[in-house]
This record gives structure tokens, sequence and C-alpha cells, in this order.
């Protein structure tokens, strides 16, 4: 068995730029796309020609104007979805120069919350990672980064540390809830209603003075009015609502909801309600989990809670409120714990226990009925969800992830299992299962996909398509045969056809598994093929459709016609703009494309050439460009890519680091 050890990450302040890596962008973007070239590239900045630092400078750095972030929607769950904000590289920078200022008083004004259970506390300057001694190797195909941009990129979980849990579910495990549950009969839940659209960006400088006082000193300089200005310049000049996905939204949010909590202590307090003795309250972001012994008590609090939400133009989802008696057992809680048994079961059915020198080991039976062993787990999940009143929203990831863990630690182990020399180790038994399992991965994948699952069944598949291509070469091919069908089973099936006909869905969680498909292909001809029976076309011009597709076909000669079709649609779309600086999804796409090595310079350097007019009207101090000089901007700009790394990749590092980039649920 695997021994772990945790690796010590040391972080500098004095970092500018560190931010950028934790706390501008979305989680939920595909797997290729990062802010890890980016970091580079900032960091690096002052020592590259005068012509790329005035280019760079005029579309990233030297403006304090507005910039309008690139707007689009994935699967929330079964009947919703979550609208998500790619920031403009502008206003990434900008949230870095406020973070550099301030980081101090976002600690302070943060963790005034009597309620909250995820907080800021202090500027990070360490973090360990999970660092399991005998993969000390497993990426040693990544040659692009140094080490030590490596290991900071392989990612500090934030900025800032946090006070509390940083998933909702620890919440509910922990000896806190279960201090609670012994101390109360109730538990009230309630969630605020579209909190983060809700938001009204001047209601921060309201926060952290009083409102009458931030109304009559709304032009001076201080720390509520710059953070309002932040969030109003990466929003289009939006005052009602912030960008959704930033971890810098949710510590906005969490200043504001700070003071709410604050302020319903403090009333609470004058009623003669004590905290601790007559209710106590929790607060997970926009969550809130009211506790007490009579439900009158519950009114009251929620009462209050609702009037202090109010003055900050915020308001309580009543249709998301639940009343729970003890035991403090919900829906949710009753399929966990039945799919939890379901999995357990088929691991006594597929594994075998050895113990060999002391160490535990787990080694794959022999799959005698494959079909039979894949009905009763699934009808065993069915039968938990049918019995709790739970749809599989409730289940599929967590299915996922336990396939996604069992995977990774038999082929981590294979090697040293391999030689114990005992008659239990067969490889047969190891593609078998490993078959089994992605199977049933794509099976829930399919019922309900989500971002995070795909990066789970997606590290899935590569690790599966590495073992298999090292230890078994027959394997391999039906590996890849089946995955290929259970791919294009998923590209036709209706949880995905249902979002290719939905204006400004974008099937972010296909594209993770389109691009999981290298380990299997390399050429593109596999995700080629399962692009089309998609019914994705190369013309689906938005930033992340254009730059997988570029990813997938790579420099392959059987592809240059559509490679170059996709560029020309980027390139329209860039120059379609008036002011196409401003817009995040073009700045995002012009730099990629122009890092790419895929499309030929002279096709590059000439975009660059026509984008060069609008740049200048915007910075005149750019002045002019030639055709030499933008064939040498052009080189220059490809030493370092930007948001997506176009080469030398390593499927399974990339997964993990966006893996660990996912710290709030």
């Amino acid at each position: 068995m695997r021994s772990r050890t945790k690796t010590k990450v040391r972080l500098h302040r004095s970092d500018l730029w560190r931010t950028v890596l934790t706390d501008t962008s979305p989680f939920e973007v595909p797997m290729i796309v990062s802010n890890d070239g980016f970091y580079k590239n900032l960091s690096q900045h002052k020592t590259k020609s005068e012509k790329y630092q005035k280019f760079v400078g005029a579309l990233v750095l030297d403006d304090a104007s507005y910039t309008i972030p690139y707007r689009y929607s994935i699967v929330k769950d079964i009947d919703s979805i979550r609208t998500l904000s790619l920031v403009h590289p502008l206003g990434q920078v900008q949230l870095a120069e406020f973070y550099r200022k301030y980081d101090q008083l976002i600690c302070e004004y943060a963790s005034r919350s009597p309620f909250s259970i995820r907080r800021p506390t202090k500027i990070g300057t360490t973090y360990f990672y999970p660092s399991p001694v005998s993969d000390r190797n497993k990426y040693r195909a990544a040659s692009v980064d140094t080490e030590e941009i490596d290991s900071l990129v392989r990612n500090p979980a934030s900025y800032f540390s946090y006070a509390g849990f940083d998933r909702l579910y620890h919440f509910f495990l922990s000896d806190d809830h279960i201090r609670l549950e012994k101390k109360y009969r109730f538990q009230l839940s309630l969630d605020i209603a579209k909190c983060f659209d809700s938001i009204y960006t001047h209601s921060i400088a309201w926060a952290v003075k009083s409102k009458a006082l931030a109304k009559e000193n709304t032009r001076a300089v201080s720390f509520g009015n710059r953070f309002d200005q932040a969030m109003q310049n990466l929003n289009y000049k939006e005052t009602s609502g912030i960008c959704i996905g930033p971890e810098a939204s949710r510590i906005f949010a969490e200043i504001i909801l700070a003071e709410v909590d604050q302020n319903v202590s403090a009333i609470l307090h004058k009623r003669s309600i004590k905290d601790k003795e007559d209710f106590e309250c929790r607060r997970y972001v926009d969550n809130y989990y009211i506790f007490a012994n009579s439900e009158e008590t519950l009114k009251i609090v929620q009462h209050e809670v609702a009037l202090a939400l109010r003055q900050y133009n915020l308001h309580l989802n009543d249709a998301k409120s639940e009343l729970l008696r003890r035991p403090f057992y919900t829906s949710k809680s009753l399929v966990i714990d039945r799919v939890d048994t379901s999995i357990q079961n088929l691991w006594d059915g597929t594994l075998e226990v050895k113990h060999f020198s002391g160490k535990r080991f787990e080694l794959p039976r022999r799959i005698f009925k494959y079909r039979s062993l894949f009905g009763r787990f699934t009808r065993d999940v069915k039968a938990a969800c049918y019995s709790s009143g739970m749809g599989y929203d409730a289940v599929a990831n967590y299915v996922i992830g336990a396939v996604r863990r069992k995977i990774v630690d038999l082929a981590d182990n294979y090697n040293e299992a391999s030689k114990q020399n005992d008659d239990s180790f067969q490889p047969l038994h190891y593609r078998q299962l490993f078959i089994l399992l992605l199977d049933i991965g794509y099976y829930f994948f399919t019922l309900h996909p989500t971002v995070a699952s795909s990066l789970r069944l997606s590290l899935a598949i590569v690790r599966v398509g590495q073992h298999l291509r090292e230890h078994d070469n027959e394997g391999y091919d039906i590996a890849k045969e089946a995955t290929l069908r259970w791919t294009s089973i998923l590209a036709r099936s209706p949880s995905f056809s249902n979002l290719y006909e939905k204006r400004g869905i974008i099937p972010v969680e296909f594209l993770n598994i389109l691009v999981s498909l290298q380990e299997y292909s390399g050429d593109g001809s596999l995700e080629a093929d399962l692009l089309e029976r998609a019914n994705l076309k190369d013309g689906d011009c938005d930033y992340f459709h254009l730059v997988v597709r570029l990813f997938i076909f790579r420099n392959q000669p059987q592809f240059a016609g559509r490679r170059q079709a996709i560029f020309e649609a980027a390139r329209k779309r860039i120059l379609s703009a008036q002011q196409f600086y401003r817009e995040s999804e073009l700045v995002h796409l012009l730099l990629d494309v122009l890092a790419c090595p895929h499309v030929e310079v002279s096709a590059r350097s000439q975009l660059l050439r026509e984008v060069w007019p609008k740049l200048k009207e915007h910075k005149s101090s750019i002045g002019d460009i030639t055709k030499a000089a933008s064939v040498e901007l052009v080189q220059e700009i490809q030493q370092q890519h930007w948001f997506v790394r176009w080469e030398n990749i390593d499927l399974l590092n990339m997964i993990e680091k966006k893996e660990l980039s996912a710290v709030y649920a």
C-alpha cells in the first residue's frame, strides 16, 4: 500500500502575481485552460522586449478602466444552471494589486462574523498537499515548469489561509455538528436567494463603515470604495451583481455578510436571545444553519436574518428553507449512506485483501459475470435513490469519486503488488476491474454530468490508459475501444443534447472528457469523430470551443483544413469587435491564438497587424508595427503559453492541478 507524506510548499508574500493563480478565475473551465502561463508571463514581463511590454501592457496592465467579463453557463444541478464569469486579464491584474495593498484589511473585515465557518484569516505563507512516496516521479513527463513555479502552480488552496471548513459536508461530519445536535432539538437551514447576482457593489462600503457615512464619502480613497470600484471595473461597470466564479467574489460577499451577521447577533442580544444558550448559528458562504430548542426561537432568528439582509438588498429564498428535528439526518445523508454500502459491497465482490510484509494490499479478483456485477451495483444505487426520494444528481459525483480513487490506488500499487510472488496477483484481473469501473463511471456521468465529476472521470480514464499501455497492450486496445464507445453514447445522450440546444450553455464537462481521450489517441482522430457525433461544429465560435479544438487537432496534417477554419473563426470574432481589448473572451482568445504553435507564424503575425490599429486607438503609446516586427513579436509570445498550454502536456498532472484548485463547494 502506498505510504503518504505531506509536501510543504512555502509561499512568498512579495509575489504580487500569486493572486492570479488562486483567486481571480473560475474553477469550472476546460481542464486545458488555467492561469499558470498568465502568472509566468506577468512574472517575466520586465525581461521581455520593449515591443512585447508595450503590447501586453496595453492589453492587460497599463489601464484602470472597465472590462467586460466572458459570461458562460454550466449545469448546476438537474433543474438549474450556473452562470459564471471569466474575468478579463486586466481585471485580474487589478484584483492582484488590490490584494497586495489591502490583504490585511480583507482578513480583518472578513473575520468579524460570529457565525461564519469559511472565512479568510491570514495571508497564506505555507500549505501542504498529500504526496505519495511511491509517486514522486508520477508526473515526470511534464517538462515545461521549473520546480519552483510548478510547486506553486500545484496549488495553494487560496491566497489566504481559511478558518472553518473548505467543504460544507465537512461541517456536517464534524464534532461541532455532533455537539450542536446533542444540545439543540431543531436545525433550520436558510439560503440567500441569488446572493452573488443580487449584491449591490456599493454595499461593501456600507459593511465596513456606516451606510450614511459611506454615502457621504463616495469618492474617498478607502478600502470599501476601492473594492467597490475594482468589482465594478471587472464587471462592465455594473453595480448590481458581482462576477460569479472567482474566489475574490466570495471574499467580497463574505465581508458584507460578516456585517450582516454582526447586526443579527447584536439585535438578538438586545432581544435577550443569547448566542450559545438560546441558539447557535453557522453560515457557510450564503447558507445559514440555525440551531435552537424551540421553533419560536428559530422564527425570531430567521426574521432578524431576513431584516438584516434586506438592509443590503439581499433576501432569503423561502423555497429552500428546511426545518429538521433531531436526528439531523436528511434525504441526502440517507442516500449517501446507502450508496456507501453499495460501493463497499462492490469492493467486497471484486477485491481480495492481502497482507505482505506488514502492508495491506487490495488485489482484483477475477470477474466472471461482468454484466451481472454492473447491473447489481447500478440497481443498488437506483434503489438507494428511490427509497430516499433523491435523484442521480445527489450521488453521481460521489460514485465517480469512489471509482477514481480506487483506480488510482490500484494502479499506483501495481508494481509493488507484482513483486509479492502471490498467485492472487493477475494482470488480467486488473484489466477487467479497470474496465468495469470506467463503465460505472461513464454510466453515472452520462446520467448527471458536472465539471467536478468530469475531472474525476477524466483522471480515471487517463490513469487506466497509462497503466494498460505500460503493462497490458491488449487491455489498452480493449479500453481504447470501450472508452470511444462510451464517449460516443455520452455525446448523443439526452444529458448533453439538451445542453447544446440551450443558448449560452458551454459543455465544459464534455470538453474535458474529449481532452482526456488524448491518452488513447494523440492525433485527434477519436476526438474529431466525437465532435461530429456530438453535433459540435467547428463553427461554434466561443473561446472554450475554439481553443479545445485547436488543442485536439494540434499540428496533425490531416486536420490542416479544420485548423485553418478554427483560426479563421477566431480571427473574425476578434476583428468584429470595435473594442476587442475590453472583452475578456476576445483577449483570452487573442493571446492564446498568438501563442499557439500549431498555427502558421505568418497567419498569426497578420492577425497581430490587423488588431494593432484598434489597440493603438486605445493606447497610442504602443506606436506602429512593421511586418518584420510582428513576426518577431509573435515568436516571442510563443515562447511562453498564456492560458492554454499547447505543447509538452502531461494529462495526469494537468487534471490533478485542476482538481487541487477546487477550493470551494
